[in-house]
């Protein structure tokens, strides 16, 4: 029994943790979403602002698993270009 009652406030930690990051996320306001499925992945982009500031979550999920990229609002226009740049360049080689 003394060895659960040691593991309690290691979870308990633990669990605190993750109910902070949780409110936070939860506390973002959402902006803008865009979902689509491309073969048997399913993309979710989504705008969202918190009280450090607007961001793009981009959200992939392939059979159970899911993948997440956050791009702050001061990268939105190089991102974007570079996503220009490689698909016109891969266009520009099938040619």
């Amino acid at each position: 029994m003394s060895g659960l009652k040691n593991a309690l406030p290691m979870y308990e930690e633990e669990n605190s943790a993750y109910s902070n990051a949780y409110r936070q996320y939860s506390q973002d306001n959402v902006l803008g979403i865009r979902e689509l499925q491309v073969e048997r992945k399913f993309f979710r982009l989504e705008v969202r602002e918190n009280d450090r500031g607007r961001f793009l979550r981009i959200t992939e999920e392939n059979q159970g698993r899911r993948n997440t990229v956050i791009v702050p609002d001061s990268g939105f226009g190089d991102f974007a270009k570079a996503i220009t740049e490689v698909l016109a360049s891969q266009t520009q080689a099938e040619s």
